[in-house]
């Protein structure tokens, strides 16, 4: 019997967003592993769920982004009277 029939279908170009990613833990792991810093960055980034594209990412950059999307998320940039009771 052929393996094609228990074919996964393919993974999305980006990972869906984790609110709980260890972004330092993940960083270091693969520091760890032999990536770069800004290779280490990126794909932590992007494990996150955030565009890298051409741009490169820092660690802090990642965490401040993660941390405004939190923010938003939770309405806390909702005008006083644009707020959600």
């Amino acid at each position: 019997m052929s393996g094609s029939a228990t074919a996964t279908p393919t993974q999305p170009s980006s990972p869906e967003p984790t609110t709980e990613l260890k972004t330092r833990a993940t960083y270091r792991s693969l520091m760890m592993r032999g990536l770069a810093p800004d290779e280490a960055a990126n794909l932590t980034a992007w494990m996150a769920g955030i565009n890298v594209g051409g741009s490169h990412w820092t660690l802090r950059q990642i965490n401040q982004l993660l941390f405004l999307r939190r923010m938003n998320r939770s309405g806390r940039f909702a005008e006083t009277n644009d707020r959600v009771h």
